[in-house]
C-alpha cells in the first residue's frame, strides 16, 4: 500500500510495522535478534510490527538497523536562508507570533436606523 497521507495514524502505523517485518525477514533475522541488534526489547519490535506506537527514539534505532535513517531528512526538510533572505540580510525565523487582527471600524447605529 502506498501512503498518500490521507490515511489515519493506525492505519500508517500498520504499514509501516508490516514494512519493516518484511524487511527484518528479508535479513533472515528473529524479532530477538533485531531487537538485539536495534537495542531495543523484542516486544518493541513486536509491537511496532502490529502497528501499535514506540518510542521515537526506538524508532530511530530501527530505522538505522535496516538502513533507513539517512531517509529521515526527506521527511523533514532542513529550513534555509534563501539567495534571497540574504541579499536582504534577513535571518531564519526563530520563532512565530499570532497572526495581527485587523480592526474592523464598527459604526454606531441607533436600534431604528437600518
Amino acid at each position: 500500500m502506498k501512503i498518500s497521507g490521507t490515511e489515519n495514524n493506525e492505519t500508517i502505523l500498520k504499514e509501516l510495522g508490516q514494512r519493516i517485518k518484511d524487511i527484518r525477514i528479508k535479513m533472515s533475522m528473529t524479532q530477538k535478534e533485531f531487537a538485539l541488534k536495534a537495542g531495543v526489547s523484542a516486544r518493541t519490535i513486536e509491537r511496532l510490527e502490529n502497528g501499535e506506537n514506540i518510542n521515537i527514539e526506538c524508532f530511530l534505532n530501527v530505522l538505522r538497523v535496516i538502513n533507513c535513517i539517512q531517509n529521515t531528512d526527506l521527511l523533514i526538510t532542513e529550513q534555509i536562508l534563501t539567495p534571497e533572505m540574504i541579499f536582504n540580510n534577513q535571518k531564519k525565523r526563530q520563532r512565530a507570533s499570532a497572526k495581527q487582527k485587523k480592526e474592523e471600524k464598527i459604526f454606531w447605529k441607533w436600534g431604528d436606523e437600518q
